[in-house]
């Protein structure tokens, strides 16, 4: 999942990695301070998110966005596609996983993602979470909604 929080001048992303089981693998709190329109913050971010999904030899991934643009331009086929770089840099991503999917998820159910990237606003480097999560974080995870990831067959 992976929303954006703006505020003067700075942005931050949230996002965190399940497994097909809902097991955390992974959380990050990104600061970004490019700040630019909702829609590019969040390719930017998805772009991030694909690129260390990569780094961890991930195979089959779905990406959760609460952007609905972003993922209407990313599932729209054919010539009319608008594009960016970063939509199509996306989209070249795609080619390193063996399933690759994008759904719009809405805010409700990014619970953890969205208190992270409130918390990157006020961050000066990126913080990650792999192994040992923090008290906080185990009560985040377990507060959000469970089961908005399509399982793979």
């Amino acid at each position: 999942m992976l929303p954006c929080i703006a505020r003067k001048y700075r942005a931050g992303w949230g996002m965190i990695a399940r497994d097909w089981q809902g097991m955390v693998l992974g959380v990050w709190a990104v600061p970004s301070s490019s700040c630019s329109n909702p829609k590019q913050e969040e390719s930017m971010a998805l772009r991030m998110a694909m690129r260390m999904a990569k780094l961890q030899g991930w195979k089959k991934v779905v990406f959760e966005v609460d952007c609905l643009q972003v993922v209407e331009e990313l599932n729209r086929e054919g010539n009319d596609r608008i594009g960016s770089v970063v939509i199509e840099d996306i989209r070249s991503l795609c080619t390193n996983f063996e399933e690759c999917c994008f759904t719009f998820t809405r805010g409700v159910n990014n619970y953890v993602s969205h208190t992270l990237a409130k918390m990157a606003v006020s961050l000066e480097n990126l913080a990650k979470w792999k192994v040992d999560f923090p008290a906080w974080l185990h009560e985040l995870v377990q507060t959000d909604c469970r089961g908005s990831c399509p399982g793979f067959l």
